[in-house]
């Protein structure tokens, strides 16, 4: 016997049924363009869901693949004054100019542009006009020049707390126009040579004489690709560093491949490092850690993360001496010791209780 129309109706899951919180935690498995362009015009209700502040006020356009220059200058024109966090890391597929379109988000808070082409002229028209804008991640690429950066543009970074940076070129970048930064994260992917195969130098670029203000860092993090000129520049940032350290500093981690060898100025920071500051977390490369007595006397807080990746100290020298013999390590969630051989030895860590 065939099933009627009415039991059909009845036997049926009708999607709009289902509560407004149901139907919102389905959708922010949504793409926000998707959500936006396409969901939100099937119904009046969905129509209304979709622009629900918890879907509206972070988007994400990292790996959405299918969102086209027209599609993204399309949903930031909709809702781009209800963003306050908008990713578009990555987004290579994307030509240049739809970053244009991100000054729409004048509430936005968080912005990251990792991975896209900024010319100086288009990030300083952008960020003109985010004067709540707390948090950015770039890429400084050659030919910046933060000359061109107006003065509308430099009153938003004195504002950001949180900078993100990635340089292929070398340059301060926006460094020096963060006067509040309290966390700087720097990526150094600058190659030894040009495209044309000329070797290229550590000097900064022409231009560049502001140099950074760091007084309420907490946490500086450098990552460096292979290379001499990615060490000569960040050796630039650590002189400035050295000169003044932030009392609040609380994390400072360098991972350097390879070969980093100290110099005046790093020797000069991690003493000034052991007479202002106390640690939560740390991070050097292998020859700082081998090579210094001031090592020894870094003071620690409450430190929730080592690494002390491939450094030849003893475990008894490093539990004891530079750690307080472990008795200060409560809230350590990360210790790296790979390549560590004397720390597995009869006097390492593993003995100490």
């Amino acid at each position: 016997e065939m099933p009627s129309e009415e039991s059909e109706r009845t036997d049926g899951i009708n999607l709009m049924e289902f509560s407004d919180e149901i139907l919102l935690h389905i959708l922010s498995y949504v793409p926000s363009a998707d959500l936006v362009l396409n969901v939100g015009r099937a119904c009046r209700k969905l129509a209304m869901l979709c622009l629900d502040k918890s879907l509206t006020q972070t988007v994400l356009l990292h790996k959405d693949y299918q969102v086209s220059k027209d599609k993204a200058k399309q949903l930031l024109r909709e809702i781009g004054k209800e963003i306050h966090q908008l990713n578009m890391a990555g987004c290579y597929w994307l030509p240049s100019s739809t970053t244009d379109h991100v000054i729409r988000c004048k509430n936005l808070v968080k912005l990251n542009l990792s991975g896209c082409h900024l010319t100086s002229l288009r990030l300083s028209k952008m960020l003109s006009s985010l004067q709540q804008l707390r948090s950015l991640a770039i890429d400084v690429s050659p030919g910046f020049d933060a000359s061109q950066l107006s003065s509308e543009c430099k009153a938003t970074l004195s504002r950001v707390l949180e900078l993100k940076q990635t340089l292929h070129t070398p340059s301060y970048g926006v460094v020096p126009c963060c006067t509040s930064l309290e966390k700087l994260l720097l990526y150094f992917e600058i190659l030894d040579r040009s495209r044309e195969g000329f070797i290229l130098s550590g000097q900064l670029m022409v231009g560049e004489s502001n140099v950074p203000h760091y007084q309420n860092l907490r946490v500086f993090y450098a990552r460096l690709a292979p290379g001499y000129v990615n060490q000569g520049v960040l050796r630039l940032y650590l002189a400035v560093l050295s000169d003044r350290t932030p009392e609040n500093l609380h994390a400072f981690l360098i991972s350097a491949p390879g070969s980093f060898a100290e110099s005046g100025a790093t020797k000069n920071l991690l003493d000034s490092m052991a007479r202002n500051v106390s640690l939560d977390a740390l991070e050097l490369p292998k020859s700082w850690i081998n090579g210094s007595g001031l090592f020894q006397h870094l003071k620690f807080n409450n430190p929730f993360y080592f690494s002390f990746s491939r450094c030849t100290l003893s475990g008894d020298h490093l539990i004891q001496r530079v750690i307080n013999g472990g008795k200060d390590l409560k809230n350590l969630t990360s210790l790296n010791l790979s390549g560590c051989i004397h720390c597995l030895s009869q006097d390492s860590l593993l003995h100490h209780r």
